[in-house]
């Protein structure tokens, strides 16, 4: 997998487990997790997830140089996305991908936590561009997962490319996580029929 930890993300690491950054620096992503997933990216300040997390205001700078490093670091690590909620199994089947979808559109948490990510996104350059890198690294995770389903079924003739379909699956989760679904509750069971149309082709008789 890319390595979304680093700066150019260009090496096929993973990040390092949370486990082996420290005590302090664990409690920071907790602490920024919850208060930017309540309070958005612009209301977050640092003295609230300091404060959230236990440490002091130094502590923080011993990690991190500002606030939109701290989010990017809690995205990578925590965020929902499709090539992680997901397997190839769900892949195709409309009620288990809206099972997964659900995991993301209705948990407050991980709702608040996008919202936050796009509003940040939009005013921190070098937010936005990990933001496109990290896309498409998930974007072609997600790719290998649908060619990878595709095998495992009866082969359809004129399937989309799975990459477009990648694309769509990740476009209609933002929309779902991202924009208020009051009097949507069928939004998820819709989309994952999309999904799972896309992926296998229509159902033969």
């Amino acid at each position: 997998m890319t390595n979304l930890n680093s700066g150019g993300i260009t090496t096929p690491e993973r990040p390092a487990p949370l486990r082996e950054r420290g005590a302090s620096f664990r409690r920071l992503i907790d602490g920024a997790e919850v208060t930017f997933a309540e309070r958005g990216y612009n209301a977050a300040t640092i003295h609230d997830i300091c404060a959230r997390a236990g440490v002091g205001i130094g502590t923080f700078y011993t990690h991190f140089g500002r606030k939109s490093e701290l989010l990017r670091q809690v995205m990578v690590v925590r965020a929902q996305v499709l090539s992680r909620i997901l397997t190839t199994k769900d892949l195709g089947h409309s009620e288990l991908l809206a099972a997964g979808l659900r995991k993301t559109v209705d948990d407050p948490r991980s709702v608040g936590l996008w919202r936050a990510w796009h509003d940040a996104v939009l005013q921190e350059d070098d937010l936005a561009r990990f933001h496109t890198e990290w896309r498409r690294a998930v974007r072609d995770e997600l790719t290998a997962m649908i060619e990878q389903a595709r095998t495992e079924k009866p082969k359809q003739s004129r399937l989309m490319d799975a990459k477009f379909v990648a694309w769509t699956m990740m476009t209609l989760a933002r929309e779902l996580a991202i924009h208020d679904r009051t009097g949507g509750a069928a939004d998820v069971e819709t989309a994952a029929e999309l999904m799972a149309l896309l992926v296998s082709g229509p159902a033969r008789a």
